[in-house]
């Protein structure tokens, strides 16, 4: 009973979740469109967007039908069923992604006419039911996605074969194929998306504002629609599809260690299935936070955001609390879940205090990077490199405490030290993630914002429209921030259980010369060499994609400048520019510089184990965690400070120089320098390395038999 009450509460959150989406969406729909000429600068980003993700999705198709037919084959008795879960689970993560994509190119010219005709607070209420249907999609697509499967494989096609044991090959294992299948979807999404995105922002921001002084997104920049598109396929399909994949990946873990405890120490309800109640109760929270943020008349939006992450936050804590009460079970489990929220919004709070200018309590780093680009662009570049390394610190320190409370408070539960500890630990990464339907919300606002700025100035709008699409694009881009904290934070907790997990399944291996759970003795050197292999992952994957954004823009910068020589009409306004050859160069570009990196982090994982042992896989996946976590932040944070950095420079309130004198001109030409530096880092590479981690565990975990076997095969040469 306990069993489908728990699939029930989880399937119909996750349903609820859909229809409010669906009829927020019908709501945000029937905003006015604006002017023809909003209508038609929108209606060019939409189909930019779709045509680079059919291509995109084209080929993520071909990778996931042949990657399902190599498991398939590997897994023998099990490859079908994993092989279906992995399928099903890369067309879900696609579905995220392209959800959001749809809303926000639609949403973003409604946006614009809402700051016409209304201003701040209209704009700033369609943006974000426009942001919440993607927030509540991803929520609701996660959890009903993992309670189908479950009721599919363990109720509806019982068999002996698909035992809730995940000490056998089982349930768990089919179901890690459906998280593998999200994570690689996301990954290649996140990698292809940022490449786009960079590509043409970086492109349009050095030629247009640098060598031709030309305001930003304006019409006459060959680059400025490619811009606004990648917004969409980094920032929306990109960070959906992220979102998505860490959601699942961190029920899933939980799920496993959870299994672990009911089949050796029968709890009263199945601890297999409770993170699937936490998340259920953290996706109704986000359906009545989504409502409760209500802009106010002239109030900055940034607080209304972070208000509407607050209330979530106590609403999920009361529910959670009140739920585990009545199920009659140790209140250190709703303790642990709240713990892992609070975290969350730790790091939240730390990326907006080091990216957004109003600091906190007088440490304003972003004023600070302000005077800093007055000086020199070298002074900018390396007070923004420092605060990014300083944000690092109280972010890690905030993980580092969640994890070792969540452990003491779940080694006390009764359950064996190792077994209740790592799986609290788990269940504080899902209560961490529980509210993700209300963070994508502010997450998916922002992209919208910044393509209505750009709508509005491409038609020629009033200023005031331009002055309140600037305020919300930099509540936006501190929402982002804020959201790539809570992503790597997220990731950080959830990789932990993953570890836990690849660890207890190295317990179950029926393999000859294999026999025990691993142990992971650091100063092992095989285990140190692993480490080692593994922090070089996300630093050598985070020079592949920054280079890739590197050679990309080479490419449409000489096709702007090429434009603009060819045609003195376009800067004259009497020509209009050849927007689809930069569309076509940052898809074309896109594409072809994301594989190399995704490859090499699957083909090392694998290697990894096979020459060097489980033992040293097991370190391997450590290093990649620990240096990962660092880049990340470090990026994410620094990359968002030099952002708006140039935001305030060139916003009414900078009254250090007058706007167009020799001085403003300097000072911004430096901003934006800093802001081409950071956007690689913000929109590309940082916020990749989450869904990097997320795929090396899970492959290491997926493919543990496998690599197993390999390992004594590739010993036996020897």
């Amino acid at each position: 009973m306990s069993e489908i009450l728990f699939l029930s509460t989880g399937l119909l959150s996750g349903l609820l979740s859909v229809f409010v989406a669906l009829y927020i969406y019908r709501i945000v729909m029937k905003s006015d469109e604006g002017s023809d000429r909003m209508k038609e600068v929108s209606s060019l980003i939409e189909k930019g967007a779709n045509s680079f993700i059919k291509v995109q999705y084209r080929i993520l198709g071909i990778f996931t039908i042949t990657l399902a037919v190599l498991i398939a084959l590997v897994f023998r008795d099990l490859g079908i069923p994993i092989a279906i879960s992995y399928i099903l689970g890369s067309l879900a993560s696609m579905a995220a992604g392209y959800i959001g994509l749809v809303v926000a190119t639609k949403a973003n010219r409604r946006t614009a006419a809402a700051a016409v005709s209304g201003g701040l607070n209209p704009a700033f209420k369609v943006a974000f039911r426009a942001g919440s249907v993607m927030g509540l999609m991803i929520a609701g697509i996660a959890l009903v996605g993992l309670t189908s499967l479950y009721w599919l494989w363990n109720i509806i096609l019982p068999d002996s074969t698909f035992i809730v044991i995940p000490r056998e090959a089982g349930l768990w294992e089919i179901l890690t194929g459906f998280s593998f299948g999200a994570s690689t979807v996301a990954l290649f999404a996140k990698a292809g998306g940022g490449i786009f995105t960079k590509t043409a922002d970086l492109s349009a921001d050095l030629v247009g504002k640098i060598e031709y002084r030309i305001p930003e997104d304006d019409p006459r920049n060959p680059a400025a629609i490619a811009d606004a598109v990648g917004d969409n396929v980094g920032d929306v399909a990109g960070t959906g599809a992220d979102i998505y994949d860490s959601n699942v990946a961190a029920i899933l873990a939980a799920a496993i260690l959870g299994a672990g405890i009911d089949l050796h120490f029968s709890p009263p309800v199945p601890f297999a299935l409770l993170p699937l109640m936490i998340a259920a109760l953290g996706t109704l929270a986000s359906v009545l936070g989504v409502f409760m943020v209500r802009p106010k008349e002239g109030h900055d939006p940034g607080p209304m955001l972070n208000r509407g992450t607050y209330i979530t936050t106590l609403l999920f804590a009361i529910l959670v609390v009140t739920i585990i009460l009545i199920l009659g079970l140790n209140y250190v489990i709703a303790i642990v879940a709240i713990i892992g929220l609070i975290a969350g919004v730790f790091i939240g709070f730390t990326s907006d205090v080091f990216t957004s200018e109003r600091g906190f309590a007088g440490f304003k780093p972003v004023s600070k990077m302000v005077d800093s680009a007055d000086k020199s662009a070298a002074n900018l570049i390396l007070s923004g490199y420092a605060y990014g390394l300083l944000s690092v610190l109280p972010s890690v320190l905030g993980i580092a405490v969640a994890m070792v409370i969540s452990y003491t408070l779940g080694a006390g539960l009764g359950f064996g030290e190792w077994e209740g500890g790592i799986y609290c630990v788990a269940i504080a990464a899902v209560g961490l993630l529980s509210t993700n339907g209300m963070i994508m919300s502010s997450d998916a606002y922002g992209p919208i914002v910044d393509n209505a700025r750009g709508i509005i100035e491409q038609a020629q709008a009033p200023k005031e429209a331009i002055v309140a699409c600037d305020k919300l694009d930099a509540s936006g881009n501190t929402a982002k921030a804020i959201t790539k904290g809570f992503a790597i934070g997220a990731s950080s907790l959830s990789v932990l259980a993953l570890f836990a997990a690849f660890i207890e399944a190295t317990d179950t291996l029926n393999i000859p010369g294999i026999s025990g759970l691993v142990v992971v003795n650091i100063a092992h050197p095989s285990v140190l060499a692993g480490a080692l292999m593994g922090s070089l992952v996300p630093v050598v994957f985070s020079a592949i994609l920054i280079l890739g954004v590197e050679r990309n823009s080479e490419r449409m910068i000489e096709e702007i400048r090429r434009q603009f020589r060819e045609d003195p009409g376009i800067l004259e306004g009497t020509s209009t520019p050849d927007y689809d050859k930069c569309i076509e160069i940052a898809t074309s570009g896109a594409i072809r510089e994301l594989m190399p990196g995704t490859l090499l982090a699957i083909i090392v994982t694998i290697a990894t184990g096979v020459i060097l042992g489980l033992q040293a896989l097991a370190g391997f996946l450590g290093g990649a965690v620990l240096s990962g976590l660092i880049m990340a932040l470090l990026m994410g944070n620094a990359g968002g400070a030099w952002d708006n950095t140039k935001k305030i420079i060139e916003s009414p309130e900078y009254t250090t120089y007058e706007e167009g004198t020799e001085d403003w001109h300097r000072v911004h030409d430096i901003s934006v320098t800093g802001d081409m530096v950071g956007d690689p880092f913000k929109d590309t590479a940082g916020p990749s390395i989450n869904t990097l981690l997320v795929v090396i565990s899970l492959t290491a975990t997926l493919f543990l038999p496998v690599i197993a076997q390999l390992h004594l095969w590739f010993i036996g040469l020897f």
